[in-house]
């Protein structure tokens, strides 16, 4: 729109100084070197229009020749540029397309093209990773790490590729230089899993409070990872220096009261050192937080001075801190039926039977109950069923010792990640069928002895128990362990009273 009006202007002028000129011819007058001339001044005009006209075109030739070599260097650089660009880009295409030969193809013409031997180096190092040639992608960064521009890029490539070739070492001296050098995430993460990786628990640990200092990590995934490597610590140093391990679990308890590992390796070594209350609070932050069987155990064993009727005391008060989760009713169930409560019993067991799944454990102890009430043929069934009912994950992280998660190393390397990252305890034994090859604990309950019933309407007979702490038969003994590990029989039997063998 304006340079129509401008256009319109244009002519509009023009035409009023042709009408000008037109109603004004006037005369012009010449003389040069004795020449003379005459003529109109609108004519005169026209020729020294068209003569500035002319010199001015000279003038642009004259330029133009002058200027044509550095113009024609110029027009070969930039096509040469341009040829470089897109070699560039179809190196970078075909590198994360996985096109390896096509993208060494592709930075090799980039970097004869570029006067870019920055961007060449990081180029062609990237195209041999594509390729697989790790040597040759090694060669690139190193000679990267001589620019300041491209040393982070260099140090990452180079952790990256001792990952790859499973060099942990290698991989923390690259990370940790580029961690101490700028507040970058992938150093955390690169230096923090090759720690892991080698068994560094302290030194991750280190790593990850720096971590958390510069706000590379949440808060909630910071502490349950450094639960799990100070559990991991503190089991390392157990023997060597008992009274350090102590404090290490314990500072792990504190850090994740749901992570059961740290609660009940805390308990433990705090109860070796007669510090018992701390060691039950732990294990009821624990409970209250995540309940598991481990955390029955170890706090059922705190003192080992204690009555079984006190045991069972605690216990129950155990279960009421979470008394709605699944584990804190079958630890009533079990202590009901140690304790002979047949109504507390069956009222815990109720739910559990009436919805959920029904594993081996929940079959054994509704095995054991019925077998109490005297219903042998119940019982045989319930314990047919928990011979091939499904077992429980839980389960497995106590061993047929008693001793509680005893994973190794690789276990604790992965709980890092499983338990810091998604609040997941793993379950490596479960994962690998070592519990399959032990019995369902809770079978070995079913050799407790049967009530003796009297006559029809009377109330069924206990074996006389004297001293409760203190079972007098060895039935009665094996039944005042609260866990014991046994094997379910591969034929439950049938009842006395078919007669068939």
């Amino acid at each position: 729109m304006i340079r129509l009006i401008i256009t319109i202007a244009l002519c509009v002028l023009t035409a009023i100084a042709a009408v000008w000129l037109t109603l004004n011819p006037g005369t012009a007058q010449f003389e040069f070197l004795g020449w003379q001339a005459e003529t109109s001044f609108a004519l005169a005009m026209g020729l020294l229009l068209v003569l500035t006209f002319l010199l001015v075109v000279v003038w642009w030739l004259i330029v133009k020749i002058w200027t044509a070599p550095d113009t024609f260097r110029k027009f070969r650089e930039r096509r040469r540029r341009e040829s470089g660009f897109d070699a560039l880009e179809r190196a970078l295409i075909a590198s994360a397309a996985g096109q390896g030969e096509l993208a060494v193809r592709q930075a090799a013409r980039a970097d004869a093209l570029l006067d870019r031997p920055a961007l060449s180096r990081l180029l062609a190092a990237r195209a041999a990773e594509a390729a697989g040639d790790l040597a040759g992608a090694e060669g690139h960064y190193e000679a990267m790490l001589e620019d300041p521009r491209t040393k982070l890029v260099a140090r990452r490539g180079l952790a990256s590729i001792a990952e790859a070739r499973g060099d942990s070492q290698l991989a923390i001296t690259h990370a940790s230089d580029a961690f101490k050098d700028a507040k970058l995430r992938w150093a955390f993460d690169t230096l923090f899993n090759a720690q892991v990786a080698e068994g560094r628990w302290e030194d991750a640990r280190k790593t990850l409070a720096e971590a958390e200092r510069r706000k590379e990590i949440a808060p909630d995934r910071a502490a349950r990872r450094k639960a799990v490597l100070l559990t991991a610590e503190a089991l390392a140093c157990e023997q060597s220096d008992p009274d350090r391990a102590a404090e290490l679990a314990e500072k792990a308890a504190a850090a994740s009261p749901g992570f059961a590992p740290a609660a009940t390796l805390a308990a433990r070594l705090l109860a070796s050192k007669r510090r018992h209350r701390r060691a039950a609070e732990l294990v009821e932050a624990a409970w209250q937080a995540n309940p598991h069987p481990a955390l029955a155990r170890v706090y059922g064993d705190l003192r080992k001075s204690d009555s079984k009727a006190k045991r069972a005391e605690r216990l129950r008060a155990l279960a009421a801190l979470n008394p709605e989760h699944r584990e804190s009713r079958l630890l009533k169930a079990e202590v009901a039926l140690e304790t002979r409560n047949l109504d507390a019993a069956r009222s815990a067991l109720a739910p559990l039977l009436a919805g959920g799944p029904k594993t081996a454990r929940v079959c054994a102890l509704a095995s054991r109950l019925s077998r109490l009430e005297g219903e042998e043929e119940a019982a045989r069934r319930l314990m047919a069923r928990a011979a091939h009912a499904p077992g429980e994950a839980d389960w497995s992280d106590i061993d047929e010792q008693g001793r509680p998660f005893p994973y190794s190393d690789e276990d604790w390397k992965r709980m890092v990640f499983a338990w810091g990252d998604e609040a997941r305890l793993i379950h490596p034994r479960y994962e690998r069928f070592e519990s399959l090859a032990e019995a369902v604990p809770e079978t070995a309950l079913l050799e407790a002895p049967a009530t003796r019933r009297g006559p029809a309407g009377s109330e069924p007979q206990l074996p006389p128990s004297g001293d409760a702490s203190r079972p007098h038969s060895d039935e009665d003994r094996r039944d005042a362990r609260y866990y014991e590990p046994g094997r379910a029989p591969d034929d439950p039997g049938v009842g006395p009273e078919s007669g068939e063998r």
